[in-house]
């Protein structure tokens, strides 16, 4: 009772508003759990469109579902309390060798359907390359982020800047991160490209004040998997779904809410590439 308490997680019920709208013939919900790679309210003020569209076409309610920081994320997958999750390339590694699930789509907000970290510091700073970020402050998202940790310190480590000979700090998700350096708690943090384009972001700082000092090699975007035991004629219309979002007159709205351009279909063996360089990065520490 403790832990359910301390548990922090909000439900949607994807199911039309619409009083013409039948309820689904199946009452069994999807339960669709999203990492919080922003806050709660972000999470869920953007998957609502997803998981109403989802449940109208599958039949059945979808439950978004997501948590307060991403360790607690991640126990609820290896309990495999999810039928479906969206997460980051490292939590995929992760989620597939432990608890089985497996990709079948990726989100994408570029041609390539690539992302990639950067590390960034302000303009009115005096750090003009990574070198100049030796024994200064710098900010990640959250121990468990891909871009916003492993990805971004791959940037440090080619450039031979190796932990200890800088200070790390966290801040729960990638935004905080930026607004650290901003607000000068942190002489540089290491975010994804995308981060910038938020509307998060873009409220609340001038992004022309900031200075992008390197950027990561390009890895797969961030991953879709459903559990391993999930029924193969389910698993396949939820990808058709999702793959044929794009082409459907009412696609590009609910894609806008959740800032990508499209779903393209995945699969693992695109994200070998993410294990070996996460496997670099512990190795390194």
């Amino acid at each position: 009772m403790k832990c359910n308490k301390a548990r922090v997680w909000i439900t949607l019920i994807a199911l039309s508003a619409t009083t013409s709208i039948v309820l689904p013939a199946d009452p069994v919900p999807i339960v669709f759990g999203v990492f919080p790679r922003w806050n709660a309210q972000i999470t869920v003020r953007d998957f609502t469109p997803l998981a109403t569209l989802l449940g109208r076409e599958l039949g059945r309610p979808v439950r978004i579902e997501t948590d307060k920081d991403f360790d607690s994320f991640m126990r609820r997958v290896y309990a495999k309390e999810f039928d479906m999750v969206h997460l980051n390339q490292m939590q995929y590694i992760h989620a597939h060798q432990v608890a089985g699930y497996r990709v079948i789509a990726k989100t994408c907000d570029n041609p390539s359907c690539t992302i990639k970290a950067i590390i960034i510091t302000r303009r009115d700073s005096r750090l003009m390359k990574i070198g100049d970020l030796r024994n200064k402050t710098i900010a990640f998202g959250d121990p468990g982020a891909m871009v916003s940790h492993i990805l971004a310190r791959s940037v440090l480590s080619e450039s031979n800047l190796r932990p200890g000979q800088y200070k790390t700090i966290f801040t729960k998700n990638p935004p905080n991160a930026i607004l650290a350096v901003y607000n000068g708690e942190a002489d540089a943090a290491g975010v994804g490209t995308y981060v910038l384009q938020q509307q998060e972001i873009l409220q609340r700082i001038d992004i022309r004040q900031l200075r992008i000092l390197a950027e990561s090699r390009p890895v797969p975007h961030l991953p879709v998997a459903v559990r391993g035991d999930l029924d193969a004629g389910l698993v396949r219309r939820i990808r058709h779904i999702l793959t044929s979002l794009a082409r459907r007159p009412d696609g590009h709205e609910i894609l806008s809410k959740i800032g990508i351009e499209r779903f393209d279909a995945a699969d693992d063996r695109q994200y070998i590439p993410v294990k070996k360089l996460v496997e670099e990065q512990v190795s390194g520490r």
